[in-house]
């Protein structure tokens, strides 16, 4: 069957970009993506005066290649290598602006000049629109694709432009006339910037992020053992009079304490299909990240973002532990290939090997937070066992006559001595040779304690006469050396918040709730919480337990 250019309409045009680019900021994404292709390591983003400008340093365009650019679907980079390759990127901004203007320029060609007039193309659909709405205009009489490019695009020849109107290697595109109610948005410093930090493959901010040289170079590392491209870029923004670099949105302060764990790399990998790098920096303590939109884990092809972090919970298996880390999933594998909407890859069998391999991945993430969380309750426990245990020791005299204090003691340090054997026998603390120590002392400790009291009680019911003197000296021995053994262990470190209600606790955990859902917690925490607790200690006990256990729940 022969077709002709009239079997494709214009319309084509505006339903592609409307439909591939729903958000302004889109448009900065494809043409920073198409510099990144250029081999660019150095891009300004300037918005300002109703206009954007793109600029690069990459390796240009000569005429024949800017003309390339102009088909529609059609694309010489090479899926996999290049990141953008669909042959519609340069139209993305059609309903952005009036009129895109592109310069660019080789090391050994004269520059080009391409300008599209986008506000004359959107007239003639939109006049073509009315009349067919009057029954004026019929389906053959309707523009096609072909006529109406030709119509509004116009390409200099080589010999039109000199080196001094775009002197320097690289291109720039600029939009101008931006639509104005773009426009307000894009004028928001921190509405385009939010938006280009998660999307564009940049650098992290060493002096703000400690582990981010790690991070770029263990990346690096990997990726260049298996021959696949990893690139990072420089990005300049500015809008209107502000102007800043930009760097990947992670910093310390993202995380409690401004302190995050080292950094866990995993390899994506099947065989010798390597598809890609994970990594993960878990927070300093068993809370999530403070920063909602940073929790968890961004697919990222080639550092460009493929979807929301939202989208890989279900990869994880635990929103608990996923909320705790902030990290990305980085694809370099060339067959695995980003759909047209850049929300997920294209349906291939890569595809469903890496979502394979990345569930598997997610279950060793959620098992060190797992860890984690085990260790530092344990270590908690230990931390407050000892406090309460160095009180027994200094109380406890080797002279108490109360029989019914001192099996007070015994029962207490029963309870403790099994606490403490319970987390010995997990090996809770498999890794961590300081607690491990602290744990088998404080175990000793209680046993040393246990026996002295037990001894007293006997004492007191063969009621045996005693030398004070002698076992004055012998006690307080015994006594001093249990004490050595305690003081190793560092009571200090306990931290537990003391949360005046349970709307503060719920507020702490991420809670959201409207006036009345505060009102029915509220009535919760004074008939039931409340009237539990014996005293204010008891209270922030209960609540700090609770937090503990809402933590747990896997939402």
């Amino acid at each position: 069957m022969k077709l002709s250019k009239f079997d494709i309409g214009a319309e084509i045009i505006s339903i592609l970009t409307k439909g591939m680019y729903q958000d302004p900021r889109d448009a900065l994404r494809e043409y920073i993506q198409n510099a990144v292709d250029a081999n660019s390591k150095n891009i300004n983003v300037k918005i300002r005066q109703n206009s954007i400008v793109v600029e690069d340093d990459g390796i240009g365009m000569n005429h024949r290649t800017l003309r390339k650019a102009l088909r529609v679907g059609v694309s010489d980079k090479k899926p996999g290598k290049d990141v953008g390759f669909m042959g519609i990127g340069i139209y993305s901004s059609y309903h952005l602006c009036d009129t895109l203007i592109i310069y660019s320029k080789t090391n050994d060609s004269l520059p080009s000049r391409l300008q599209m007039d986008f506000q004359s193309m959107k007239r003639a659909l939109s006049e073509q629109k009315e009349l067919r709405l009057q029954d004026k205009l019929t389906g053959d009489e309707l523009i096609d694709l072909q006529t109406l490019l030709e119509k509004y695009i116009d390409l200099t020849d080589e010999d039109e432009l000199n080196n001094e109107e775009f002197p320097e290697k690289g291109t720039r595109v600029e939009l101008l006339g931006v639509e104005p109610h773009f426009y307000k948005e894009l004028t928001n410093f921190e509405f385009v910037s939010d938006y280009l930090k998660d999307v564009v493959p940049l650098h992290f901010d060493f002096k703000k992020f400690k582990w981010g040289r790690e991070i770029e170079n263990k990346i690096t590392e990997i990726c260049k053992e298996h021959n696949a491209k990893f690139e990072l870029v420089d990005v300049k923004l500015q809008v209107n009079n502000k102007i800043e670099n930009l760097f990947k949105p992670y910093y310390d302060s993202d995380f409690h304490n401004n302190k995050s764990q080292k950094p866990v790399f995993k390899e994506l990998k099947k065989g010798d299909n390597f598809i890609g790098v994970v990594w993960g920096c878990l927070n300093s303590t068993r809370n999530k990240i403070k920063e909602r939109k940073l929790r968890g884990f961004l697919i990222k092809k080639q550092g460009f973002a493929i979807g929301h972090r939202e989208n890989v919970v279900k990869y994880f298996n635990s929103h608990t532990h996923f909320d705790r880390y902030i990290g990305e999933i980085i694809v370099v594998n060339t067959k695995l290939l980003p759909n047209a909407s850049r929300d997920d890859f294209e349906f291939t069998n890569n595809r469903t090997i890496f979502y394979d391999l990345l569930a598997n991945v997610g279950g060793e993430y959620n098992q060190k937070s797992n860890d984690f969380q085990n260790s530092t309750r344990a270590s908690e426990k230990i931390n407050d066992i000892a406090k309460k245990v160095k009180i027994i020791n200094v109380e406890f005299s080797e002279y108490e006559k109360n029989a019914e204090k001192l099996v007070s003691y015994i029962v207490l340090l029963s309870d403790y001595f099994k606490d403490v054997k319970s987390i010995i026998r997990r090996n809770v603390f498999k890794e961590d040779e300081e607690n491990k120590e602290n744990t088998n002392n404080l175990d000793k400790s209680i046993t040393d304690i246990i026996n002295n009291i037990q001894n007293t009680i006997k004492k007191l019911t063969e009621e045996k006469k005693i030398n004070k003197k002698q076992n004055q000296s012998k006690g307080q021995n015994k006594k001093i050396e249990i004490a050595k053994q305690l003081s190793s262990i560092d009571t200090s470190k306990i931290q537990e918040k003391e949360y005046d209600n349970l709307i503060e606790l719920l507020k702490d955990l991420d809670f959201e709730f409207n006036d009345e859902i505060r009102e029915i917690f509220n009535l919760l925490d004074e008939l039931f919480i409340q009237q539990v607790a014996d005293n204010k200690l008891k209270y922030y006990k209960l609540l700090d337990n609770l937090k503990d256990e809402i933590q747990n729940l896997e939402i």
